[in-house]
């Protein structure tokens, strides 16, 4: 039979405060027969008699002063563990592996892990950027962002928030070239596109609309790149129309390095998820971080 120690140990640490089983079953909302009872099982386990009890008097055995002495002080440690453990649980401390999209991590996650990173002197932080998002949670990392719907089907994927991509160019750009009336004018232009990293293959067909009415724009771009950041270099320095996610240029629009084209329209929206490892328990520095960033998020260029 299994038995409980660590119960049994406080019941007699109770029952010896209680001063009487009278007065430890009324504190424990049961029967003085069934204190009683434990009791009489207790010391059957331990083969010794540890109370000495008659109906004027209630006392320890040597025994009984020995069990209830290391009593006190083990429940004491076991009491003192889990305190540290709960407190550890609960602040941010360690080491938190973070992964991102190139250019969402560079412009958005890096300048705010700063910040985080400053309010949370106990946590390393590291922060491991792919090119298209592609590190899932077996790259020893604690959370990875991706934008889009991930297929991660042994991990656990919450969407944090949303945003819409845009049609974006410099004032010089804007300036040098004829003015765009409608999207079809997208053709007589210098976009800028996108190439999927391992196969090429070329974005360039640009969903732009409102909640009445989407078209898709096919464009023929003068330059193209696998990598993000060089199709957002490109467009601050004038080279072409850029198709970019609002989060991602958002600061350019409010300084003025950037012009949004077609105002009025965007393109489709993508959701940013975070992707965890599919454990019983998210470890604190990872809830710390995810609550944190939502609320970055909304003045971040997303909703």
């Amino acid at each position: 039979m299994r038995h409980d120690e660590t119960g049994d140990l406080r019941f007699f640490a109770h029952l010896v405060a209680s001063g009487s089983l009278t007065v430890c079953a009324r504190n424990l909302q049961t029967s003085p027969a069934t204190v009683s009872r434990r009791l009489a099982r207790l010391e059957s386990r331990l083969g010794s008699l540890l109370v000495v009890r008659n109906t004027r008097h209630f006392g320890l055995s040597e025994n009984g002063r020995i069990y209830h002495e290391r009593a006190v002080e083990i429940l004491a440690l076991i009491d003192s563990l889990e305190e540290e453990i709960s407190s550890n649980t609960n602040i941010p401390r360690g080491t938190l592996g973070i992964g991102a999209p190139v250019e969402l991590g560079r412009r958005l996650i890096a300048p705010f892990l700063a910040t985080f990173s400053a309010t949370h002197p106990d946590l390393l932080v590291n922060l491991a950027l792919a090119s298209e998002g592609f590190y899932d949670t077996s790259d020893s990392l604690d959370v990875v962002l991706r934008l889009g719907l991930p297929d991660s089907p042994d991990a656990v994927v919450t969407r944090l928030a949303s945003t819409v991509r845009v049609l974006c160019a410099s004032p010089e750009y804007l300036a040098r070239h004829p003015p765009l009336v409608t999207p079809q004018d997208l053709a007589t232009h210098h976009c800028l596109c996108l190439r999927r990293n391992k196969t090429m293959a070329l974005l360039d067909r640009w969903v732009i609309g409102n909640d009445l009415q989407t078209e898709i724009i096919t464009v023929e771009p003068r330059l193209s790149s696998t990598n993000a950041e060089i199709i957002h270099d490109w467009a601050l320095s004038g080279e072409g129309i850029a198709y970019k996610l609002l989060c991602d240029v958002k600061h350019d629009l409010e300084q003025g390095r950037l012009m949004r084209i077609f105002p009025d329209l965007q393109g489709e929206k993508i959701d940013l998820h975070a992707v965890l490892p599919n454990r019983k328990y998210t470890q604190a520095s990872v809830r710390a971080f995810l609550h944190s960033l939502k609320s970055h998020l909304r003045v971040a260029g997303f909703f």
